[in-house]
C-alpha cells in the first residue's frame, strides 16, 4: 500500500458522509408516522423511553376534528382499551398483599349471584383468562346493546349471571375474556368498599404521580384533554366513534404517554406493590395439564426478535393502544391512537426496532420473509371450523395469493413452504400450517387455534323453509327471527336488522361473526339452535312452537 494515510483519510470521509445522511431515530420514527401527521385526520401519539429517560414523545394528527386541536404528546388523554387490564390485575394483587383476597378463592365468595357451574372458578382463573366464562361484550352485542347506549357494570354482571354454561371447564383452556376482568373490578369494589376507579387512584395512580390517568366509570364525566375517537367514513372523511358504556376492569383507563412511562418505571423500581407485585404480574399462567400460557396477570408475555417482551394492546370504540416493555434493554414504547384502522402493536415494535437497532439477538434481516412459490395455492382454500372456540375462518385464493379471512379481518398468507404460511410476521414467529383436513394458526400471547376443514352446506329452499321461525334465548334475553326470502335465510337480531345467513356447513349457518348450529328431534324437526361467537359459545336458542 503506497499511501495508507491518504486512504485512511478517504475512508474516514466516506464514514462521515454516511453518518451525515443517516436518519436519526427521531427522524426514522417521524417517517414511520408521517402518513398520520395530518391536521384534518385523527392519528397517534408515540413515545419511547429507556432506563427512565425519555427518548421520544411526539403527536401526529388531530385530537379533535371538531375543534381543530392537534394531538399533544405531553397532555392528550386516550382511552387505552384492554391495555387497562394490567391496572385491574395490580389492584387485585394489592388486595392479595393486604390479606383481603386469595388467588385461589372461588369468585362466588364475592359474587354469589353468579351460577354454580359445578367446578369452582377462582380469582386466578379470571386473571389468566382460563375461567371459561362467556365474554360479556358479545352477550351485550347479541341482545342489541350499542356503543351509544348507556350500559353499567351491574347490567353486564346480570348478563353473565344468566349464562347456563361455560365455554369450557375452568383451567382446561385459555380464552381471552373481558368478562374475567370486568368481574375482577366487582371483586375490588366488594372488598374495598369503593369503586375500582377510587381504589386505583388511591393505591396506584396517585402514588406514582399519574395525575392525568383515571378509570372512566361515568359516561357524563368530563375528561380534560381527552382525544375524541373517530372511524373512517369514506375516502377522506371521519365520523365519531365513542362509547357511553361504563364498564370497568377490562378497559376504561384513560391515560397519557407521560403517565404510562411512570407506570412502566414501577416495574424496575417498584414504588407500588414492591417486587412481589412485579413478580406476580409477570408470572405466566398454566392450565390444569401443565400447559404454559403466554399470559401473566394483565400482561402478555412473549418474545420479539430474541428478547422477552411484556406488552398489552387495547382496542375499544375508535381507540387503539399498545404498551410494551423490553426488560433486558429497559426500553419501553407506547403508541396511542384515536382511530381504529391503525395497528399500534406493529407500530410500537417498529419503534423498538429503531431505538434498539443492533441490540436484538435476532437481526431484523433474519425476520424478513422469503416467500416461496406454491405449485397450486388453490388447494389450500376452504372453510375451516374451530368447534371449541366457536370460530369460522376461510382461506381464499385470489389473484395468485392466499388470504386468511374472518369477521372484520383479512390477512395475506405468505407461503414459506408447502403447507406453511406466515400471516402476522411482525408478531408471530411460527407459521400457520394447512393440511388436507386441518388449519393450525399461531397467535401472539395465546395457544394456537386449531380448525377442521368443513364442506359448505347446500340446503334447498324447502329445507331452509323448515328452519325459518322464531327462536328465544333466555341466556341472551333476546329473540331471533329467521325468515326465508328470495330463496335465502335471513336472521333478524335485536336492534341490528336483517342479516343473510349462509349455510356454512351441514346444519350450520353463519352471519357477521355468529355461527348457529341446528338442533333437531328424533324425527328431524328443528327444535332450536346453539350459537357460537368466538369468545361466547354454546348459548341455546329455543324454537317457538
Amino acid at each position: 500500500m503506497k499511501n495508507p494515510t491518504r486512504l485512511s483519510l478517504l475512508l474516514s470521509a466516506l464514514v462521515m458522509a454516511n453518518a451525515a445522511v443517516a436518519a436519526t431515530p427521531a427522524e426514522q420514527t417521524a417517517a414511520l408516522f408521517a402518513p398520520y401527521a395530518k391536521a384534518d385526520a385523527p392519528g397517534c401519539a408515540v413515545s419511547a423511553w429507556r432506563d427512565g429517560k425519555p427518548l421520544l414523545a411526539q403527536g401526529y394528527g388531530a385530537a379533535s376534528l371538531e375543534h381543530g386541536v392537534a394531538i399533544d404528546a405531553q397532555r392528550t388523554v386516550f382511552d387505552i382499551g384492554s391495555t387497562s387490564k394490567q391496572f385491574t390485575a395490580a389492584a387485585i394483587l394489592l388486595l392479595v398483599q393486604d390479606g383481603k383476597v386469595k388467588l385461589g378463592d372461588d369468585i362466588r365468595r364475592y359474587l354469589p349471584q353468579l351460577p354454580d357451574y359445578g367446578t369452582p372458578i377462582t380469582v386466578d382463573h379470571l386473571l389468566h383468562h382460563t375461567s371459561g366464562l362467556r365474554d360479556y361484550l358479545i352477550l351485550l352485542n347479541l341482545r342489541g346493546v350499542a356503543l351509544g347506549d348507556v350500559s353499567s357494570n351491574a347490567e353486564a354482571v346480570a348478563d353473565v349471571a344468566r349464562q347456563q354454561g361455560l365455554n369450557f371447564q375452568p383451567g382446561t383452556a385459555y380464552s381471552y375474556s373481558n368478562t374475567g376482568y370486568m368481574l375482577l373490578a366487582q371483586i375490588v369494589e366488594k372488598v374495598s368498599g369503593g369503586s375500582l376507579a377510587a381504589f386505583a387512584k388511591a393505591r396506584i395512580f396517585d402514588p406514582l404521580g399519574m395525575n392525568d390517568t383515571r378509570i372512566h366509570d361515568d359516561h357524563d364525566a368530563v375528561v380534560p384533554h381527552r382525544a375524541s375517537a373517530y372511524r373512517p367514513n369514506g375516502p377522506a372523511s371521519f365520523a365519531l366513534l365513542m362509547s357511553n358504556w361504563e364498564h370497568t376492569g377490562d378497559g376504561a383507563v384513560q391515560s397519557t404517554l407521560v403517565d404510562l412511562a411512570k407506570w412502566d418505571a414501577n416495574f424496575y423500581q417498584p414504588k407500588v406493590g414492591g417486587a412481589q407485585l412485579v413478580e406476580q404480574m409477570q408470572a405466566v399462567g398454566k392450565l390444569n395439564d401443565g400447559t404454559v400460557l403466554n399470559y401473566g396477570r394483565g400482561l402478555m408475555l412473549d418474545s420479539y426478535r430474541g428478547l422477552d417482551v411484556a406488552s398489552h394492546s387495547g382496542s375499544f370504540a375508535g381507540y387503539k393502544a399498545e404498551l410494551l416493555r423490553l426488560p433486558k434493554l429497559k426500553l419501553g414504547v407506547a403508541v396511542l391512537c384515536n382511530r381504529p384502522d391503525l395497528d399500534p402493536s406493529s407500530l410500537a415494535r417498529r419503534v423498538a426496532d429503531i431505538y434498539a437497532a443492533g441490540e436484538f439477538p435476532v437481526a431484523a434481516a433474519d425476520t424478513e420473509l422469503k416467500p416461496v412459490e406454491l405449485a397450486d395455492p388453490a388447494r389450500y382454500a376452504g372453510v375451516y371450523w374451530n368447534q371449541r372456540e366457536g370460530m369460522l375462518r376461510r382461506v381464499e385464493a385470489l389473484d395468485g395469493k392466499l388470504w386468511y379471512t374472518g369477521p372484520g379481518m383479512k390477512q395475506e398468507l405468505l407461503p414459506v413452504g408447502e403447507g406453511s404460511f406466515m400471516r402476522d410476521p411482525q408478531r408471530t414467529a411460527k407459521p400457520a400450517v394447512i393440511t388436507e383436513r386441518t388449519l393450525v394458526v399461531e397467535r401472539p400471547g395465546e395457544p394456537a387455534a386449531r380448525f377442521e376443514r368443513v364442506t359448505a352446506g347446500s340446503m334447498t329452499p324447502e329445507q331452509l323453509a323448515a328452519v325459518a321461525g322464531t327462536y328465544d334465548s333466555a341466556e341472551l334475553n333476546a329473540t331471533f327471527v329467521l325468515k326465508l326470502k328470495d330463496g335465502k335465510l335471513w336472521m333478524t337480531t335485536p336492534r341490528f336488522g336483517e342479516q343473510p345467513m349462509n349455510n356454512v356447513f351441514a346444519d350450520a349457518f353463519g352471519a357477521s361473526g355468529i355461527v348457529v348450529r341446528l338442533q333437531r328431534d328424533k324425527a328431524g324437526k328443528v327444535t332450536g339452535m346453539v350459537a357460537y361467537v368466538g369468545r361466547a359459545n354454546g348459548m341455546k336458542l329455543v324454537r317457538r312452537g
